[in-house]
């Protein structure tokens, strides 16, 4: 446990009394002496990166000053106070020791990132490595370097995407371990952050990976210079024939098939090692996918700016609905997705500060907010770069953006809004050239999707 890292990065973010309660983890009592532990909230247990602000009780205050701590036997600190903070779930025996007498207490630690959102940041190309930065925007929380604040080392150079499955969150980057990085692709528990494994694999790298997907046991990566490959955490990775053209944009998984889109107009149906199916959408040109609420696929294009709603199904992998608007719904040089769902209605920006809503139950699409016009937010989101997401579930509207690229580390913004363009929560400098919004799937959902 590295104490001074931690407190160091997070102190005055959290504290004890900002902990949820749970089911009534009580510590152990006291034994039967004058010494106490002040500062404990026995219905209180407390996550990851929280501290407990502790302080000797019961004893004078000379005496207390000498007060030796530790923590599951190991000394931790000496003197009145001690503040216990830790980045590791468990349970922790706090030792308190005061001229011979002692007094004890248990606390469980929890796993932090169980629900809300993470947004991973590629970080400059030239200096920096990629970051992940957590919002939960009920409790108001915003943690930056989150995965760094855990494991105590940093993601991979560029950070592209990340895919959730297993219980576990995939981070694939393109330069792996550069300017400090720790590797090609990252696999960490996603509750928790904690590091599970760190693949490297120099020839897969210059194939330039750039999304990720994860079905079952079987990782998918699509990549700039020969299509979409398989394998596993083990290595193995072999190039799927007929995938050349994928986009660079992120892919979609309905059960064992996996969904991408080409640069020549096409949807491929991929299942297993091989494509099953196309479906060509000529001559208008695929800009985003996603899995929709009621199991079938969108898919925008433009030229036109459209919604599609596909039938997934192997027998019938065809468009079944077509919304044509009369707004940008282009991805541009975004590499996540030209729009976002919730229910059947889709957000998406044309690549500027405006946020549109399509509702597709009833053909309208309507101006939802200009961020730029929010307090607080000003030059700060000028630059669009895979700036939009939404979260799936409650259609809260998440947006990250950067002044421009000289000052993106000084002059950035994070926001989290109501559907409606209320702000909800507000965070300046927490990122570094957005990746994307990726939303903590519930344990329900937890079977592999990309989301």
């Amino acid at each position: 446990m590295n104490k001074k890292l931690l407190l160091a990065g997070i102190a005055g973010i959290l504290s004890l009394a900002t902990a949820c309660k749970k089911d009534d983890p009580t510590p152990s009592p006291n034994p039967p002496s004058g010494l106490t532990i002040d500062g404990v909230a026995s219905t209180l247990e407390f996550y990851q990166l929280d501290t407990a602000h502790l302080s000797v009780a019961g004893v004078a205050k000379d005496a207390a000053a000498k007060a030796v701590w530790a923590v599951n036997g190991a000394k931790a600190a000496e003197g009145a106070t001690f503040d216990f903070t830790t980045a590791h779930p468990g349970k922790y025996e706090i030792t308190l020791t005061v001229d011979g007498k002692s007094a004890k207490h248990t606390y469980t630690v929890a796993p932090r990132f169980s629900e809300g959102a993470f947004l991973l940041n590629e970080g400059n190309f030239g200096n920096e490595t990629g970051s992940l930065t957590y919002i939960h925007p009920t409790k108001k929380l915003v943690i930056d370097q989150a995965y760094f604040h855990i494991n105590g080392t940093k993601l991979g150079n560029v950070c592209q995407d990340l895919a959730f499955g297993n219980d576990q969150i995939y981070i694939i980057s393109q330069n792996g371990p550069k300017n400090g990085g720790e590797g090609l692709l990252t696999i960490a528990r996603s509750n928790s952050l904690e590091k599970v494994k760190v693949y490297n694999d120099e020839a897969l790298a210059q194939q330039w990976p750039t999304h990720i997907a994860v079905l079952r046991d079987q990782i998918y990566l699509r990549t700039d210079r020969n299509g979409i490959y398989r394998g596993t955490a083990d290595g193995g990775f072999v190039s799927i024939p007929g995938t050349s053209k994928a986009k660079k944009l992120r892919m979609a998984q309905i059960g064992e098939r996996l969904f991408a889109l080409t640069s020549d107009s096409k949807v491929l149906m991929i299942q297993g090692s091989q494509v099953v199916r196309e479906l060509d959408l000529s001559p208008a040109k695929p800009s985003g996918i996603a899995v929709s609420h009621d199991g079938k696929l969108w898919v925008s294009t433009t030229s036109p700016n459209a919604i599609l709603k596909v039938d997934p199904t192997p027998d019938n992998f065809v468009a079944l609905d077509t919304h044509v608007l009369d707004k940008s719904i282009s991805s541009g040089f975004s590499a996540s997705s030209a729009f976002f769902a919730h229910g059947d209605k889709l957000y998406f920006t044309g690549q500027s500060s405006v946020i549109y809503c399509h509702d597709f139950a009833t053909n309208k699409t309507s101006q939802v907010i200009d961020v730029k016009t929010i307090d607080g937010v000003g030059t700060s989101a000028n630059m669009y770069y895979n700036s939009l997401g939404v979260d799936p579930a409650t259609g809260e509207l998440y947006y990250a953006a950067f002044e421009d690229f000289n000052t993106y580390n000084k002059k950035n913004v994070t926001m989290v809004l109501k559907a409606d363009g209320t702000k909800l929560l507000l965070k300046e400098k927490v990122n570094s050239f957005p990746a994307g919004f990726f939303f903590i799937p519930n344990a329900a959902n937890r079977t592999g999707a990309n989301r």
